[in-house]
C-alpha cells in the first residue's frame, strides 16, 4: 500500500493520521463526512453488486495472491480468466455488450 520508507515511518513513529492524510498516502480510497459514511458505503456496495460474482471472486483471489511469485500470480490470473470465459456470467456480459443493454448478474448471486 505504501512504500517501505513510509511504512517504517508509520510503524516507528506510531502517529495518528487524519482521514485526508490517510487518503494522500493511499491507505483509504475516499474520505466522506461521518454522517455520509453509510450512504457512501451503500453506493459502493450497489456498484459492486452489479458486477459478475465470479469475476469478483477471481479478482479477490488474485489480489490475495500477493505472497506468490510473479509466475504464480500470472498463472492464477490466466487460469481464472480461462475458467470465467466458460461461464454463463461471461455469456451474459458479452450478450449485454452486443445488445447494448446493461448487464444483469442478479440471477448469478448465491
Amino acid at each position: 500500500i505504501v512504500g517501505e520508507k513510509k511504512a517504517r515511518e508509520i510503524w516507528y513513529l506510531c502517529e495518528q493520521y487524519t482521514a485526508q492524510e490517510a487518503k494522500e498516502m493511499g491507505l483509504v480510497n475516499k474520505v466522506v463526512p461521518a454522517e455520509q459514511l453509510q450512504q457512501a458505503a451503500e453506493e459502493w456496495a450497489e456498484k459492486i453488486l452489479q458486477k459478475s460474482p465470479t469475476a469478483l471472486k477471481i479478482l479477490k483471489n488474485s489480489f490475495n495472491a500477493d505472497t506468490a511469485s510473479i509466475q504464480g500470480i500470472s498463472q492464477l490470473a490466466m487460469s481464472s480468466l480461462a475458467m470465467f470465459y466458460n461461464t454463463d456470467e461471461s455469456g451474459e456480459g458479452m450478450n449485454a455488450f452486443l445488445e447494448k443493454r446493461p448487464v444483469d448478474f442478479k440471477k448469478f448471486r448465491k
